[in-house]
């Protein structure tokens, strides 16, 4: 038998004297307010006498006596409750629990425990004596909540923790995000309390690399009896979410919401969500507003809550203090299509000559933006995937050409940028002409209608002609099955043919299109008809007529004639960047789409190589992460 005092306990014996003794030595080690105690180790040959020596000459009075298994508290299983714990253990009786303590190690429920979960290992047990806090509340906390694993979970009681253990009170719950602090009070800890446990938990999981459950106890000051790992499932719904406080900025899912409304994977996070933030920081670095595209972090211009995506305004605000031509309002009209009150801006302003200079910048890149069509044609023939049916050699290849991805977003945003620079500069022109800014965004609104050569608007003509031609042959085709409506457009010759050039031009998109896991309309015909379906049952035309825009006539209210030309010229512009923008954008879901047909085929063959259960799993791992996989 040996003894140990904790705080001190060698790391060599960590692999054999259980959780719990390790989990109390490492919070001592690390700064932690634990009681003082001792662990005794090798209790197959207990020495009445050196405990009870070792008892009085360190002045212990009321103690806890708790088991320590060598299998218990640890990463996998727990043997939570499976093991004896004494409190309010005196001199006289402190031996007797010491030996019921060891006695448990072999009891039918441990030996139950362990035939359940087929443990093999040879278990010993040690003892942790501990100094006893009379605790006027005690409690637990987890630095991953069960319910939300971004979340802390404090629950706390009157009295001692064992009274929330054992059932026998209810716990108040406090649970906290762990990226902003909020207290919802009630009777039983104070704000202060509750954030001081909250700051210890942080500090734990930073410490420890690892979500852990604490018990603890307040007498005048927070103490921590126990730690162990969670050793459950995790589910953390704001694992992407951004860790900062962001309570002014504003954020829209207008503009990224359409090509990725609703929730997305992991694996699109990781690739084409980032790619897009990319290209908006390789932006705002011609811009000015940084050194080098990497002083921005990535993932915060586009911006994940709970995996839903939005553009934060503010970062593009900023473009204002360094950029003499940016414009908020203007930026607002071209991402939201409204007004809107913005935060403060959060950039030092530069002087006049900076921001003269970076206005030249940006307009230098601004003017590539009509060249980023033929960047794109010249582009997508260099995105070259292995043959090879070897899922190594797939993500190898995958990963290798993720810098394209990078490059159609530049090109991509060379073009918004150039949509947005016309759209800014005919607001500045006409700013004053407008004191209500709603008429403006009318105004705005009737210059952008009818713009011929829109490709998005392409794909909606062609479907309502397709449509018309089903009815005209089938008025109750609306009332068909996807698949029979698929089946009928098949056997239909003309219809079909209509449908094939549809295909052809537009198979590579879908709904949610930059989405990695959805299928392209050529793969998901299905989805497809349910689409088409909605047009068969709507009953108006859902294609604006198209109705020349008489810029001529739209300027007339502008009395200055030199302004009157060059606002003119710029609408022209505006409307153009826009015919240009959806191009790019359609080149772009090309150039996701191959990269679609890979990662499905990469979940197919690690799900027949059983690295993944179901080839679908493929989506709910980030690209990295998928690597850490395939390379073991």
């Amino acid at each position: 038998m040996k003894i140990y005092k904790l705080g001190e306990i060698p790391e060599s014996l960590y692999p054999s004297i259980g959780g719990k003794a390790k989990g109390l030595d490492l919070l001592i080690k690390n700064g932690f307010n634990v009681p003082r105690g001792f662990m005794i180790t090798e209790t197959s040959d207990i020495n009445s006498r050196q405990i009870l020596d070792y008892f009085e000459e360190n002045h212990f009075n009321v103690v806890s006596v708790r088991s320590s298994a060598s299998l218990e508290d640890g990463e996998e299983n727990s043997h939570a409750g499976q093991y004896e714990t004494y409190l309010f253990v005196n001199e006289k009786n402190l031996l007797e629990y010491i030996e019921l303590c060891i006695e448990s190690l072999h009891s039918k429920r441990v030996d139950t425990y362990d035939s359940h979960f087929s443990l093999t290992k040879e278990n010993s047990m040690n003892i942790v004596v501990q100094e006893m806090i009379d605790s006027e509340y005690a409690g637990v906390f987890f630095t991953a909540s069960p319910r939300n694993g971004s979340h802390i979970l404090i629950e706390g009681v009157k009295g001692q923790g064992e009274n929330l253990v054992s059932g026998v009170k209810s716990a108040h719950q406090y649970e906290i995000s762990r990226k902003h602090f909020v207290y919802n009070g009630d009777n039983l800890l104070s704000e202060a309390q509750v954030h001081e446990i909250y700051q210890t938990a942080l500090k734990i999981r930073e410490i420890f690399k690892g979500e852990m459950d604490v018990e603890w106890a307040y007498k005048e000051k927070l103490y921590l009896l126990q730690m162990r790992p969670i050793t459950g499932d995790i589910i953390d719904l704001e694992e992407f979410d951004r860790d900062e406080d962001l309570s002014n900025h504003l954020f829209t899912k207008r503009n990224v919401g359409e090509m990725m409304p609703g929730a997305v994977t992991p694996l699109t996070l990781s690739t084409s969500t980032k790619a897009i933030d990319y290209g908006m920081r390789y932006m705002l670095t011609k811009a000015g507003l940084y050194k080098s595209i990497d002083e921005e972090k990535p993932l915060k211009l586009i911006s994940s809550f709970s995996n839903h995506l939005f553009f934060d305004m503010n970062l593009l605000y900023n473009m204002h203090a360094r950029v003499g031509i940016a414009n908020p309002q203007s930026m607002n009209l071209s991402i939201m299509g409204e007004y809107h009150d913005y935060p403060p801006i959060e950039k030092e302003y530069a002087n006049g000559f900076v921001r003269f200079i970076n206005s030249i910048r940006f307009l230098s890149y601004v003017l590539t933006g009509h060249k980023a069509m033929k960047q794109f044609d010249k582009l997508l023939p260099k995105i070259i995937f292995t043959k090879e049916e070897d899922y190594k050699e797939i993500y190898a290849s995958i990963d290798e050409n993720l810098k394209y991805l990078d490059e159609s977003l530049i090109y991509h945003y060379a073009s918004s940028s150039n949509s947005g620079s016309a759209t800014s500069t005919l607001y500045m022109m006409l700013d004053k002409y407008f004191p209500d800014k709603k008429e403006y965004q009318a105004f705005y609104a009737s210059l952008m209608e009818n713009i011929p050569g829109i490709e998005s608007a392409d794909i909606l003509k062609r479907l309502q002609d397709l449509s018309q031609a089903i009815k005209e042959t089938d008025p109750d085709a609306s009332k068909l099955s996807e698949q029979e409506l698929l089946d009928f457009i098949k056997n239909h010759e003309q219809i079909a043919a209509k449908y094939h050039e549809f295909i052809l031009k537009h198979g590579h998109r879908t709904i949610k299109e930059a989405e990695m896991r959805n299928k392209p309309w050529r793969e998901d015909e299905i989805s497809l008809m349910n689409y088409l379906r909605s047009i068969l049952l709507s009953p108006m035309n859902l294609v604006q007529k198209e109705t020349k825009v008489d810029i001529k006539e739209k300027f007339k209210f502008v009395k200055n004639p030199l302004l009157r030309a060059m606002a003119k010229v710029y609408a022209k512009k505006a409307r153009q960047a826009v015919v240009d923008r959806e191009y790019t954008k359609s080149r772009l879901i090309k150039v996701i789409d191959l990269f679609k047909t890979q990662y499905r085929t990469l979940g197919i063959l690690l799900a027949k190589n059983n690295l993944l259960e179901d080839e679908d799993l493929v989506y709910f791992l980030t690209h990295e992460e998928l690597g850490r996989l395939i390379n073991g």
